[in-house]
């Protein structure tokens, strides 16, 4: 917590601004982005090994379900919704810093993509797409001996 001034008690307005500066805090400030959908975006990993391409996506809390992955015109698109849990009348909101809502994620598809073989695995609120090169495009090892 932040250190307030201390300023005479005398002045209304002095007083005000004190208790003001407390409670505008961040602690204090809640704002309900419950439904605001632009705050959750899955946190994404994108890798590479010699026969495919991986994208790992961060997804705690969401079902599989609510999941759906589609590849048109070489965009592949991932999206859903991360649903908020009903409160009940007993519960006050303190502090949020959970978002909810819908999401999209969208990325370009090569040619050097078998769009055929592209498969997902969902484990433990981790979604993996695995993306297989096409031959042409992996890589060629060739050991040269050295004489």
């Amino acid at each position: 917590m932040s250190l307030v001034r201390y300023k005479k008690a005398n002045d209304l307005w002095n007083v005000n601004d004190t208790f003001k500066s407390i409670f505008d805090h961040p602690f204090f400030s809640l704002k309900d982005d419950s439904m605001n959908v632009s705050n959750f975006t899955p946190r994404t990993r994108i890798t590479e090994d010699r026969d495919n391409f991986y994208i790992n996506m961060e997804m705690p809390g969401i079902s599989k379900d609510d999941l759906k992955i589609s590849l048109e015109n070489n965009v592949l698109s991932i999206s859903g919704e991360k649903r908020q849990t009903q409160k009940t009348e007993d519960t006050n909101l303190i502090m949020n810093e959970i978002y909810y809502g819908e999401f999209c994620r969208s990325f370009n598809v090569t040619n050097e993509i078998k769009v055929d073989g592209i498969e997902a695995d969902f484990k433990d609120g981790i979604l993996t797409v695995t993306l297989p090169k096409v031959e042409e495009a992996k890589p060629v090892v060739k050991e040269i001996k050295v004489k």
